[in-house]
């Protein structure tokens, strides 16, 4: 890896750690396609990667810096008294499962239709993000102790997974709906239960991506499976340094503005995530028709 890419790594490893701590997302939504950049810049960023690895080498190293990141962000919040274990185990546990089933299905799947899929998530998630008072109608807000659902915990923590692995993020933008619509969770506890059902998640989502990956050819030095452990290194100290700023902003901060001004971001990447991989991955999907 080049000076010039690791510097870019420390950075956007602190910018993972506040967005994880402050919306309650594993920062893969911006983590992605920051690694798709690198891998697609071989002689500035020194991370050379065979084309048909690029997409599951990202989606599995972002994993890796999550799972840190959202182990500091879960200290945190359990140590301020926001966390609810009646929500995160019941829906933490289905998403494990769910996540070694992304991480199958990713490594079988072309890049070009991850990354569309990557990009439709990014769309779908700033739409969310820019509406006029988003959560203003969460619904009803549970009460402490009155526990889950059996089918909301299997069906919303399955979900969270199944995307956590197969996109490379923590979870956090599928749970955030859940949470609230579902489970009625107030706003204030929905980033730490969020931040707590990742933390199942990521685990088996990096353990699958490792298994699956031995042994291959066209992967760069470091890597165990589809994990790139220098990359994971480089992002890990800013993510998990910073997370613990991230939740100390969401409990005394208005977000409305950098919601906005996130969800902006996100329009962007989507944007140009489909622009540059539609014709590609409409191409394979009417081939493999």
């Amino acid at each position: 890896m080049s000076l010039a890419a690791l510097l870019l790594a420390l950075v956007m490893g602190g910018v993972v750690g506040v967005l994880s701590g402050l919306l309650g997302i594993g920062g893969g939504i911006v983590m992605v396609p920051f690694l798709y950049a690198l891998m697609a810049a071989p002689l500035f960023s020194g991370v050379v990667v065979d084309e048909a690895h690029q997409t599951a080498l990202a989606h599995a190293t972002s994993l890796a810096v999550i799972l840190p990141t959202a182990l500091s962000g879960f200290l945190s919040y359990r140590r301020h008294g926001l966390l609810d274990r009646d929500v995160v185990v019941p829906l933490g546990l289905p998403a494990a499962v769910a996540a070694v089933a992304g991480a199958l299905i990713a490594v079988e799947l072309p890049g070009a239709i991850l990354r569309v899929a990557f990009a439709f998530l990014l769309l779908a998630s700033c739409i969310r993000l820019l509406r006029p008072g988003p959560d203003a109608d969460s619904g009803e807000v549970r009460e402490a102790g009155s526990g889950v659902s059996v089918g909301a915990a299997v069906v919303g923590g399955a979900c969270v997974g199944l995307l956590s692995a197969l996109l490379g993020i923590g979870g956090g933008i599928v749970a955030l709906p859940i949470l609230l619509h579902w489970v009625g969770l107030e706003l204030r506890r929905v980033a730490a239960a969020s931040i707590g059902i990742i933390t199942f998640a990521a685990p088996a989502g990096i353990a699958s991506y490792m298994v699956a990956g031995r042994g291959l050819e066209g992967l760069p030095p470091g890597t165990i499976g589809y994990v790139s452990i220098p990359l994971a290194l480089a992002m890990i100290p800013g993510a998990v340094l910073l997370a613990p700023l991230g939740t100390r902003i969401n409990r005394t901060l208005p977000l409305p503005i950098l919601r906005r001004l996130f969800g902006f971001v996100m329009l962007g990447v989507g944007l140009r995530l489909l622009w540059a991989n539609l014709p590609e991955a409409w191409a394979r999907l009417l081939g493999a028709g």
